[in-house]
């Protein structure tokens, strides 16, 4: 199973400060891509101290993002996960009371199973373990069918899923906001942390923030944190372009050995560009190093074009670009596309990416007929 840590932290490493109310460090770019994260798991968790103190309702409430997860088979809600050792729990917080149709867990240890199963709404599902840990949170998870989970707090969760080596991808934003209180709950080990130089790591910037991605391992589908940003982006992109009898609508990021990123989609500057060739112009336009770089587009890239004589194949070879990575084969509603063979043959790394392929597929309904 998946696990993805994300928390947004202060400049001097604070989840939070001592006053009631929540302290939200999130701009509302950081809280966009937070909730595309979010609705590509199968499962948020955090604390029962979370669920206390910040009464979150950890439901997917954004229209699009709904239909995106039925569309690709997860279901419009999430699982909720909470943990407990002592049941502390108000079975009237909107964890319980909202999204009807959200399954519930809580995992807690043997003594209070059955007054949480009292206590609680009908059909939250309480899990016992001898001992709480996030290995025997994961696997228990596992069991339930869980294939991805999100974890987002508090300190003393992420903690522990960080303290077991239990985490796949982190996520780490950092406010330009300070809290300068030693009573405040804290990201662990913050300033030091234990796992710089073990993992890759990519740095960027996010409205006023920073963003720290760490990729621990690839998660079972081959991606990194990284790798899936960067994959939903270009499929969010494709939806940019106007539709066209005559062409696909594609979006594609492409990203330098150095983290830069360029973005483009179909027909965005000229009626006969494809979203490959957009975004490779704008890195050529700003000298970007090409050589080594991934391109993460919604379509195998053509291999056969009527509009220009140089495919988007072609041009990615061309280019030194050593990884390709998309969600959906182009279908033969025009040609037979053999983007995939020309580019394994010419030394670039394909990866498909199969799950997001719906997406692509809806978002070209005036051409796909399924």
């Amino acid at each position: 199973m998946e696990v993805i840590v994300s928390a947004a932290v202060s400049s001097d490493g604070y989840l939070d400060d001592c006053t009631p109310r929540r302290l939200v460090l999130s701009c509302e770019e950081d809280w966009a891509e937070v909730h595309r994260l979010r609705a590509s798991c199968d499962a948020i968790l955090v604390g029962a101290r979370t669920v206390r103190n910040d009464n979150p309702s950890l439901v997917v409430r954004d229209a699009g993002l709904r239909a995106w997860r039925e569309c690709v088979g997860m279901g419009p809600d999430q699982t909720k996960v909470t943990i407990t050792g002592s049941g502390d729990l108000d079975p009237d917080a909107r964890f319980f009371t909202e999204g009807p149709g959200a399954r519930k867990i809580v995992v807690t240890v043997p003594a209070v199973r059955e007054r949480l199963l009292r206590r609680l709404p009908a059909g939250v599902t309480v899990v016992a373990l001898e001992r709480i840990t996030a290995r025997g949170i994961v696997e228990a998870l596992e069991q339930s069918g869980v294939r991805s989970v999100m974890v987002e707090g508090g300190a003393r969760t992420i903690g522990m899923f960080l303290g077991e080596d239990a985490v796949d991808s982190l996520r780490l934003a950092v406010s330009p906001a300070t809290v300068d209180d030693v009573r405040a709950p804290r990201f662990p080990d913050f300033g030091r942390l234990p796992f710089e130089g073990r993992a890759a790591k990519a740095i960027r910037r996010v409205g006023d923030m920073e963003v720290y991605e760490y990729a621990f391992r690839a998660a079972p589908d081959g991606l990194t944190l990284t790798d899936r940003r960067r994959l939903l982006r270009a499929v969010e992109l494709g939806e940019c372009s106007p539709p066209c009898g005559t062409a696909y609508r594609v979006g594609c990021v492409v990203a330098t050995l150095d983290g830069r990123e360029y973005e483009g989609y179909t027909h965005e500057t000229d009626p006969r560009n494809h979203a490959e060739e957009e975004a490779l112009e704008k890195a050529a336009a700003a000298g970007a190093d090409l050589r080594g770089a991934a391109i993460y587009t919604s379509m195998e890239p053509c291999s056969v074009r009527a509009s220009k004589p140089v495919s988007c194949t072609e041009r990615i070879v061309r280019s030194g670009a050593a990884r390709v990575v998309y969600a959906y084969a182009e279908p033969e509603c025009f040609v037979r596309c053999e983007g995939t063979r020309l580019l394994r043959e010419a030394g670039v790394e394909v990866l498909p990416v199969p799950a997001y392929a719906p997406l692509v597929r809806r978002t070209n309904g005036h051409i796909v007929h399924d």
